[in-house]
């Protein structure tokens, strides 16, 4: 600081007599005013102190990630449940072998570009690309057939896509509708079916003139997971909680919330909260970005306070994932008077209510963590 033209009057009130540091009082309050006018005014430092908060909050992101599952996994394990990053194994000498479990990455999954498709009725190709060339199918478990077409997505609005198991042993737990030249259905094994029954899946579409492009692949039903071998290890399958919305994820929403018609109005789709779905050994438990309470939650959030956003995010996924887990582990207990269907309603009636009470306690939980963390940096100070 050059305080040449001040008079001594000034340099008396600033200075310490040390000259190692500035002295307390109107002078230095009135300087650190101007000062913090000055740079609170220059645009660029504005637009720079934006960029560096938008990087530490994107890597505190992906920080928090793994916390946030280890703190689901410590939740889980006091629920009763042994869990294990490493997934399902196989495990000597206790009841029937569990069949190994591949460990599947923590990656976000991302939206494939749109096929090219051919305007109404045209279409030349309708196949399966996945699961091929067999699908096996355990008992306790769905699978996804996924479809790749270059028809339009009319097909699909006039009922002229199917799938169908022969012999009948499996049926749709859920299908996504067909959108950019793909079409996903979940199957499942009947309530009847049986272990080592085999078989195909076989997809049609049937064109306007009563034609159908056809194409299939083997199935076959294998035993459900053994309890005891996943005790014995204390393993359950892996999981990631993965945020949606139906405008930038909507052939992942589709598969989670397939009841939703093309023509959903936004407060239909703002109603759901989370839901778990499992599929090849992992358990994925989506949630909306779009759910009322979360989303005006993060809006009365936004401005200036990145860290507390994303205490909010971290502490709202954390119950969320306990609690969708839990859920899921409960389908064993179906009531056996009670239709798949129904079950699933109460299901999402209950998670509907759960969601909208973990916003508000996020929330609180959030400011009290950020009260707490800034309470002890001015004690350290």
């Amino acid at each position: 600081m050059d305080a040449t033209n001040a008079d001594r009057k000034v340099r008396r009130e600033l200075f310490a007599t040390t000259r190692e540091g500035f002295k307390d009082g109107d002078v230095l309050t009135s300087i650190l005013q101007v000062l913090r006018r000055m740079l609170g005014e220059d645009a660029e430092l504005v637009a720079i102190e934006g960029e560096l908060n938008a990087k530490l909050a994107h890597r505190e992101s992906e920080s928090t990630n793994e916390e946030v599952k280890r703190q689901v996994t410590r939740l889980l394990q006091d629920a009763g449940l042994l869990v294990s990053i490493e997934g399902p194994t196989a495990a000597s000498g206790v009841g029937d072998l569990a069949a190994p479990q591949t460990k599947r990455q923590g990656k976000r999954p991302v939206n494939p570009d749109p096929l090219h498709t051919l305007p109404f009725p045209q279409v030349t190709r309708f196949e399966i690309v996945t699961p091929k060339p067999k699908m096996t199918i355990r008992m306790n478990d769905v699978e996804v057939v996924l479809v790749e077409t270059d028809a339009d997505g009319e097909y699909d609005k006039r009922g002229l896509v199917a799938i169908r198991a022969e012999p009948a042993v499996l049926e749709v737990a859920a299908k996504s509708p067909l959108r950019g030249g793909r079409v996903r259905w979940r199957l499942r094994p009947k309530s009847d079916a049986k272990i080592g029954e085999s078989g195909k899946v076989v997809v049609a579409l049937t064109k306007p003139d009563g034609s159908q492009l056809v194409d299939e692949t083997e199935f076959e039903v294998e035993a459900a997971a053994e309890d005891k071998a996943k005790k014995a290890k204390g393993l359950i399958p892996p999981f990631e909680i993965i945020p949606i919305n139906p405008i930038e994820n909507p052939d992942a929403w589709a598969i989670v919330w397939p009841h939703f018609a093309d023509d959903a109005t936004a407060e239909e789709l703002a109603s759901v909260g989370y839901k778990p779905v499992r599929a090849g050994g992992q358990i994925n438990v989506y949630y909306s970005t779009v759910f009322t309470p979360f989303k005006l939650a993060l809006e009365n959030l936004s401005g200036d306070r990145p860290a507390l956003i994303e205490l909010f995010r971290s502490n709202y996924e954390v119950w969320i994932g306990y609690h969708a887990i839990l859920q899921e582990n409960s389908r064993a207990a179906i009531p056996e008077k009670l239709e798949p269907e129904e079950f699933d309603r109460i299901l999402e009636n209950d998670r509907i209510r759960v969601a909208q009470m973990q916003v508000r306690q996020a929330l609180r939980t959030a400011d009290l963590m950020q009260k707490e963390m800034q309470a002890q940096a001015a004690a350290a100070e």
